[in-house]
């Protein structure tokens, strides 16, 4: 079973392709929290989780989730994450909870993407992403024959200081970048919805057709990329940086 959480659609194109080596199922994370589901696994294949990389580990509320769901069946798990360049010490994190749950820890590795955060980069052109894309497929196939064949799969990147990357710098970001964020929405608003039916932990809510922000934030920037409109923005953090989806799937698709 492949579990994977996507807020752009970076980790749902690897889990797909790892899929169609494996002929697994998939599950999104991200529809397992927003439905407020009993997070239960059953496979007797190992166990495949895809997740983008927030600042050198995987995001706090995915690791929370991981950490009470109940796993059953294959005791062996996987861990392929989608990142910018490197992975930091994220691995480490990944091993911990595998050995917390009793699970066989069957390997991490890292596949580059093209880089998504909104709040803090310019987005690639599309051109640029496809480019980046083809150059991640060969890892991704590799790894899902690997996974295919339940053969270990090793951390390929460095990351200089790599602890202090995955613990103070992680710390930080989800100190000042997860929670409450200064979202402004402009008059190019349709009322379409997207916004609130792609955030996963249900943090938008439409009011007189306008969206609403609460506290509980993941950074996860599918909002701000996925309006069809380009209306939502961080005041004065991602107005000039463009908009990204994966370009192998439509702005409707998490």
């Amino acid at each position: 079973m492949i579990l994977y959480f996507s807020g752009t659609g970076n980790s749902k194109y690897a889990a797909d392709v790892i899929a169609e080596l494996t002929g697994d199922e998939i599950v999104s994370l991200g529809d397992v929290i927003k439905n407020g589901e009993r997070a239960v696994f059953k496979s007797q294949k190992p166990f495949v989780v895809v997740c983008p990389i927030y600042a050198w580990r995987f995001p706090r509320k995915i690791e929370e989730l991981l950490k009470k769901s109940e796993f059953s069946g294959s005791k062996r798990i996987y861990f392929v994450a989608t990142m910018g360049q490197n992975s930091g010490n994220c691995e480490k994190y990944c091993k911990k909870l595998a050995e917390d749950k009793g699970m066989e820890f069957m390997g991490f590795s890292g596949i580059v993407m093209p880089d998504n955060f909104v709040v803090g980069f310019k987005m690639p052109s599309e051109e640029e992403a496809r480019e980046t894309i083809e150059r991640a497929l060969p890892e991704m196939r590799r790894l899902g024959e690997r996974i295919r064949d339940c053969k270990r799969i090793e951390k390929t990147d460095k990351t200089l200081l790599p602890g202090l990357m995955s613990g103070a710098v992680n710390r930080g970001f989800n100190l000042f970048n997860v929670g409450k964020k200064k979202f402004v929405v402009s008059d190019k608003c349709v009322s379409c919805g997207i916004c609130e039916s792609c955030c996963a932990v249900n943090n938008i809510k439409l009011v007189d057709g306008k969206p609403v922000f609460g506290n509980n934030c993941i950074c996860c920037c599918g909002c701000i990329n996925r309006c069809p409109q380009a209306a939502i923005d961080i005041k004065g953090k991602t107005e000039k940086h463009g908009r990204y989806v994966c370009p192998e799937y439509s702005s409707a698709d998490r």
